[in-house]
């Protein structure tokens, strides 16, 4: 029997991709890379244009992140972490870190904003002393929910 090319084992697994994701409830996979970029994009602009660092994104505690918002969803309610070495333990050297979670049913930007006019979240994203940041955004109905860490 003939092994398959490279390129139609990348096509079957693609296919399968598709197929198991289609089966799996919204909020586990709905867009969330392109939705948790959008956030990224968003919360570095904020900085950029008050002449601050850029943060990096950490994929890794993005997908811990990413955990959070699907548990938020899940009891459809808004709640913080209560141990950050549960959530940062693989990610390094930290000595400082912070949070914002929200929802919307909007647009990611419009939660920006909110984030922005809430003193206590623009704190977070204004703090020159992280330098990472971990987003985790689960699609949930017409809902986003958002967990963001903020490290350093």
């Amino acid at each position: 029997m003939a092994r398959p090319s490279n390129r139609t084992a990348r096509l079957v697994a693609v296919l399968v991709t598709t197929l198991v994701l289609g089966l799996l409830p919204a909020a586990a996979h709905a867009g969330t890379p392109n939705f948790a970029w959008q956030l990224f994009k968003a919360t570095n602009h904020s900085r950029l244009s008050r002449g601050m660092h850029r943060l990096s994104l950490d994929r890794e505690a993005s997908a811990v992140a990413a955990k959070h918002s699907t548990q938020m969803a899940r009891r459809r309610t808004l709640f913080h972490s209560s141990d950050p070495n549960a959530y940062l333990s693989g990610v390094g050297r930290w000595s400082r870190w912070g949070e914002n979670i929200g929802w919307t049913s909007g647009a990611l930007g419009d939660l920006q904003r909110a984030f922005m006019h809430s003193s206590v979240h623009r704190v977070h994203i204004l703090d020159g002393s992280f330098r990472h940041v971990a987003i985790g955004v689960v699609k949930d109905g017409k809902k986003l929910w958002v967990t963001v860490f903020f490290y350093g």
